[in-house]
């Protein structure tokens, strides 16, 4: 599978993803928008809402994203989405900005629902924004999105999506050393030191 997903990655071929979730637990995914990108440009997309097992909206949550639980009562759960989702994954790239959280996200709720977690490597578009644009004083996705001109609808899980999509492309294409790690699941697991070590020597220089 190593050499499969390396040669997606060369051709710019991979999947974003982004969850919402309805509060706090990592099993209450309520919205999913994802896309498949294929030679750097978006070729395919798929959102819906999603009903947690256990429905109950934070509204703190509802604050950040703007959905109301009376908008998931008709909605779908994972496992009815699960037969358009899976294809975006299954031994695919998947990158999502801080994909720590959209994982375990993805991980939980599958679980929650007795699906099977799917195979796939996934990158995380934070680490590489951080890795290729130090000079940024921020790296969250509204800031980078800001920075290239990317639209953004803040926390719609298709616009994340899109958005982290764009980022991830703009970041293979920069010209910045990227060493992906085939040996766990997370490629860009190690990034996080080089991008420091990367801040350190722009803030060492604009000194």
């Amino acid at each position: 599978m190593q050499a499969e997903i390396a040669q997606a990655l060369a051709g710019l071929n991979f999947t974003a993803i982004d969850f919402e979730t309805a509060n706090e637990r990592r099993d209450s995914a309520c919205a999913v928008g994802v896309v498949r990108v294929q030679n750097g440009q978006i070729v395919e997309e798929f959102q819906t809402l999603l009903r947690p097992r256990v429905l109950r909206m934070d509204w703190r949550n509802q604050q950040v994203h703007g959905i109301a639980e009376a908008d998931l009562h008709h909605a779908p759960s994972l496992a009815d989405a699960w037969p358009m989702l899976l294809p975006y994954l299954h031994q695919q790239a998947v990158v999502a900005h801080n994909s720590a959280f959209d994982v375990s996200v993805l991980e939980h709720t599958c679980r929650d629902f007795g699906l099977s977690v799917p195979a796939f490597h996934c990158l995380c578009s934070v680490k590489l924004a951080k890795l290729c644009w130090p000079q940024l004083e921020r790296h969250r996705l509204n800031y980078v999105a800001a920075h290239f001109g990317i639209p953004l609808n803040h926390h719609d899980a298709l616009s994340d999506a899109r958005a982290c999509a764009e980022i991830t492309v703009q970041a293979f294409r920069s010209g910045a050393h990227l060493p992906l790690c085939y040996k766990q699941r997370e490629l860009t697991a190690g990034l996080a030191a080089r991008a420091a070590k990367a801040a350190k020597k722009v803030f060492a220089g604009s000194n």
